[in-house]
């Protein structure tokens, strides 16, 4: 397993010092999903050029973007074009930096209990178009989506076909979506999918994003599931707190309290890391 962040986990609005720090945090990989300009990959090329030249002028890789993808209606005006020309952009961009893992959503969820057919026809078009492209498609479980738990998120990838479109494992956000257990009762159900996984926990009591050693996501269990499981993807962090507890605070007046956090949710993914 591999560790990566996402760049605007650790500074959203700078993305030298994002890759700075997390080369002097000793990180190979970075995850793409904003940049200063924009979201990935609707800003200029010569923003795309730029970003990647920092990149690997400091020796790191790319593992994944994350383009935010069908976080919308189905049938909103939008679709077409995003799969006509934002999906292929994105692929083009994600081979050009070294990867081919794209992620994206399931479409935002109505109140009805019953999910449209028409995601499932939606979520294979994305697939083809992705494979075409020479990427891969990542369904990421999303708590405002289809597929908002890992179960849901399986669900509507055994139907498209899992050769077609693999999961981007979330627990957190299947914890923002109401599930009590993410690890171990929804792994259980979902591991077979499992290609890419987003770290971070959250607390239900608060209602909030927390540090992935609080909250509701058992982390140093669900790692070492992943290991036993023969995973050997990335580990992908993206904090999503800006909040930092005294007890937790990294004593670095350099740091925002976002990029402490990053570093906290670091120092303790290769913690568990090596106890596992």
């Amino acid at each position: 397993m591999q560790i990566s962040i996402f760049t605007d986990e650790i500074e959203p609005h700078s993305s030298t010092r994002a890759i700075n720090l997390a080369k002097g945090w000793g990180v190979m990989h970075l995850e793409v999903r904003s940049l200063p300009g924009g979201r990935f990959p609707c800003v200029p090329d010569v923003e795309l050029e730029r970003f990647y030249a920092q990149v690997t002028d400091v020796g790191l890789a790319v593992s994944g973007v994350s383009p935010g993808f069908f976080k919308c209606p189905w049938d909103d005006p939008s679709v077409r074009h995003v799969l006509s020309e934002d999906l292929p952009r994105a692929c083009e961009w994600a081979r050009r930096w070294g990867t081919d893992l794209v992620t994206c959503f399931a479409f935002d969820r109505y109140t009805s209990d019953c999910m449209p057919s028409v995601i499932i026809d939606l979520i294979a078009k994305m697939a083809t178009i992705t494979n075409k492209h020479g990427c891969k498609l990542m369904l990421e479980n999303e708590a405002c989506c289809w597929g908002a738990t890992g179960v849901e998120a399986a669900s509507i990838i055994r139907q498209v076909g899992p050769e077609q479109v693999r999961l981007c494992w979330d627990p957190g956000n299947s914890a923002r979506a109401g599930s009590t257990s993410p690890y171990p009762d929804e792994y259980k159900q979902i591991k077979d999918l499992v290609s890419h996984v987003h770290l971070k926990n959250f607390d239900p009591a608060s209602g909030s994003w927390d540090l992935m050693q609080k909250g509701v996501v058992n982390w140093p269990a669900q790692l070492v599931a992943l290991r036993n499981d023969g995973y050997d993807g990335f580990l992908v962090i993206e904090t999503h707190s800006h909040i930092s507890p005294d007890e937790f605070r990294i004593v670095d007046q350099r740091l925002s309290d976002l990029e402490s956090n990053t570093l906290r949710n670091l120092k303790f993914l290769r913690s568990c890391l090596e106890k596992s």
